[in-house]
């Protein structure tokens, strides 16, 4: 089933996701249909649940502006996908994604993400990003970022990460004295800082970090 959100012409509107072991639903797919001159937010937390989020971004507007942002964190066994696609099919919109992960135990995460740009829709301005932090050596993360461009006069970029602590960062707190759990737990703040404005999001992922 397809949740749809429509941001008329001129609107601005925030959508704000929590998913977590409680949550009615694991497999959720959202799509958000934005029109001319609006402007959506979307703010995701998944942590600690088996899931499957499909999100669809559609810019059917000129002028329509998008920004999506997500973090995920996996524990034990848990798996999580992420699927993604930022549809831009007219001239002169622009879009944001920006998915982060932090991932402990035998945890794994999939992220797919494409951005299409329409031949008719030049002046595009779009990005995506997708980053990984393992915490255990069984944790185990995948990330495939795609673009279908078939127009020119576009920006269009796309990175992903996936990776650990740096032993030299873990080595420099130990020297200040600030042990192992405690670097990590500050290390982690730094990864996720800014990425939510909502304050439940934000205590939520803070009270999970510690």
């Amino acid at each position: 089933m397809v949740c749809e959100y429509i941001v008329g012409e001129n609107q601005h509107k925030k959508y704000v996701f929590l998913i977590d072991e409680g949550s009615a639903m694991r497999d959720k797919h959202i799509r958000f249909c934005v029109e001319r001159n609006a402007a959506l937010v979307v703010e995701i937390l998944v942590v600690h649940a088996d899931v499957h989020v499909n999100i669809d971004c559609i810019l059917q507007g000129e002028g329509a502006d998008a920004r999506i942002v997500g973090a995920y964190i996996g524990s034990a066994s848990h798996r999580i996908q992420i699927t993604s696609f930022q549809h831009h099919q007219v001239p002169h919109t622009s879009s944001v994604l920006v998915m982060r992960g932090a991932l402990y135990g035998s945890a794994q995460a999939q992220y797919h993400g494409t951005i299409r740009v329409d031949k008719k829709a030049c002046g595009t301005n779009a990005s995506q990003e997708n980053k990984n932090m393992l915490l255990s050596n069984n944790a185990r993360a995948l990330s495939v970022p795609n673009l279908e461009v078939l127009t020119n006069d576009v920006k269009c970029f796309h990175a992903s990460a996936i990776g650990r602590f740096d032993d030299e960062q873990l080595f420099y707190a130990a020297s200040r004295g600030i042990d192992e759990k405690t670097a990590q737990q500050l290390l982690l703040n730094a990864f996720f800082a800014d990425l939510f404005v909502s304050d439940e999001l934000r205590e939520k992922l803070s009270e999970i970090i510690g």
